[in-house]
């Protein structure tokens, strides 16, 4: 008699306790399947590739950190593939011609300067690729609603995690008030400025300045979809407090800056929201009410910093004297063996916030002439991110770059230049043309939109006023585009977040002559995507998390 296979697996699981083993295989395969759908969710992917990006500890442990990102690498270069080729993603990207361009000539940079650095500056462009197509392209992946749903879990992130790392900054610094050293760095206290726990005041202010700017979303957006609680509401006023606090202690001028055209921003809103070319009087009553208005908010900001500063160096330059006073007197009835460096004045090394350098530009302005100098020598197509030390060192006798926090890099502190000198005129233009297409698509759907923007909770004018301010900290700082860290790809994520709302609009208004589309109705969404593009299909979205 001959026996299947079958029969043989039958009988062996009845011997060996057979329900265990086919639940053994069951379990299994569903692991087998939840880390693949995980793998597979972009969501997943910008979330994890945040995290990473916010962890930068390539100065500690760069073994690790590069061990990382290459996994993040391979993933993303999966996803792309799959999403943007064979689901046909990429003809769902907006303005897509121009980037395919800017990519064109970026590779032409890489080859015509190939002998140098071929890999690192084909890596850089890959992150390029990546910003474009991954996090600004996130609206050509779902509809609004479940990217606002993505947003809010991964600003949810980001803001507790940088309201706690300042908040554990903060402590050290109330017990170290001159700062301390640990592992070969500094922290707390940096030539006269606040880092906490990140070896560096700008980086610092960065993080700061980013978590503010995410509570005022989050406190829009929740209320907008009726999920913002009393609770929720303490929560994202009491990390405000923490992060404004952190971030004039830094002493960052960048990112103050920043958080100064971001609030002059929503006053130019207000007052021009309604804004008609009627009456001449009016005009010039409102530009005038407007620059007033900038006037107030950058004079209160820098009164607010000095005032703030000066405070908290009070406060510890006594208790720094009461500790000296104490210990002194203790040493004086002989409990404790005291050296000479502890007994030294209090007068010395007193907790105090201020630039040490007193130019007003901090030596950004050598830099901008050496960019103008390799701009000047390669002005078309430019050389690379990764050429800029090189060429420097040959044709300018030398760069000077920044050191932070033991690894160095060469950049501007200015993300336009940074970006002519990589990929010259060209590619600068390629780009501007992209962002006042992108400016233009926003500020057009603020004004042709209203209603429904303000039943989003006008979130969509808090992005552009984002971008306005960002784009003016990336003529001061390392920002922009042309670099693979946090302060690059959170730009990204949120212009991405941009696009959302603006096609999301643009595909309301198609479906209804008024405008009566309920904040939680994606139905007309949904069915403008399946009837405009035939290889849309339902069970897309459910697989992908809904």
């Amino acid at each position: 008699m001959n026996i299947s296979d079958r029969d043989v697996k039958q009988s062996e699981a009845c011997c060996c306790g057979g329900d265990d083993v086919l639940d053994k295989e069951k379990t299994t395969k569903q692991k087998g399947n939840k880390i693949k759908s995980f793998l597979n969710s972009t969501s997943n992917f910008r979330f994890v590739f945040m995290a990473v990006m916010m962890f930068d500890v390539r100065y500690l442990w760069g073994m690790a950190y590069y061990i990382v990102l290459a996994i993040m690498f391979v993933w993303a270069l999966c996803l792309m593939v799959d999403r943007l080729i064979i689901n046909k993603g990429i003809f769902r990207l907006r303005y897509r011609t121009i980037i395919y361009i800017f990519l064109a000539f970026g590779l032409i940079t890489i080859i015509l300067h190939g002998e140098r650095n071929f890999i690192a500056n084909a890596f850089t462009l890959y992150w390029i690729s990546v910003c474009l197509f991954m996090f600004y392209g996130m609206h050509s992946e779902f509809s609004n609603i479940r990217i606002k749903k993505e947003m809010k879990r991964l600003f949810d992130f980001i803001n507790a995690i940088t309201t706690f790392i300042m908040l554990v900054s903060l402590v050290l610094f109330a017990i170290f008030p001159n700062g301390f050293k640990l592992m070969g760095f500094e922290f707390c206290i940096i030539e006269k400025r606040f880092v906490g726990v990140i070896p560096n005041a700008n980086v610092t202010a960065f993080y700061s300045v980013i978590a503010i700017v995410l509570c005022t979303f989050l406190l829009r957006m929740r209320k907008a979809d009726r999920t913002l609680s009393l609770k929720l509401r303490i929560w994202y006023i009491f990390c405000i407090i923490v992060n404004s606090l952190t971030l004039i202690l830094t002493d960052s001028n960048a990112s103050l800056l920043f958080m100064m055209v971001y609030i002059s921003f929503m006053f130019f809103y207000e007052l021009f929201k309604e804004f008609t070319l009627k009456k001449l009087h009016t005009i010039l009553f409102r530009i005038t009410a407007t620059v007033l208005s900038c006037v107030m908010v950058v004079s209160s900001m820098f009164f607010m910093r000095v005032g703030v500063q000066n405070g908290v160096a009070f406060m510890m330059n006594k208790r720094s004297v009461d500790i000296a006073v104490s210990t002194t007197l203790d040493a004086n009835n002989g409990d404790i063996d005291l050296e000479d460096e502890s007994t030294r004045s209090s007068s010395e090394a007193r907790p105090a916030f201020g630039h040490q350098n007193k130019n007003i530009d901090s030596g950004r302005y050598v830099l901008w002439r050496q960019a103008l100098g390799l701009i000047e020598i390669y002005p078309f197509f430019g050389i690379g991110k990764d050429n800029i030390k090189d060429y420097g060192n040959e044709y300018l006798g030398g760069l000077r770059y920044t050191s932070l926090a033991g690894y160095k890099y060469v950049d501007f502190h200015n993300g336009l230049l940074t970006l002519t000198v990589s990929f010259g005129i060209v590619g600068l233009s390629l780009f501007l043309v992209f962002a006042v297409t992108i400016a233009k698509a926003v500020l057009k759907s603020i004004f042709r939109f209203k209603e429904r923007s303000r039943r989003d909770g006008n979130v969509l004018v808090l992005i552009a006023a984002f971008s306005a301010a960002y784009c003016v900290y990336s003529m001061f700082e390392v920002a922009l585009f042309v670099d693979y860290t946090y302060r690059v790809f959170i730009f990204w994520l949120i212009i991405g977040l941009a696009m959302s709302y603006v096609f999301k609009y643009r595909r309301q208004a198609s479906h209804s002559s008024e405008d009566e589309t309920p904040i939680h109705d994606d139905t007309s969404e949904l069915n403008y995507l399946r009837k405009k593009l035939g290889f849309f299909k339902k069970r897309k979205y459910a697989a992908d998390g809904k």
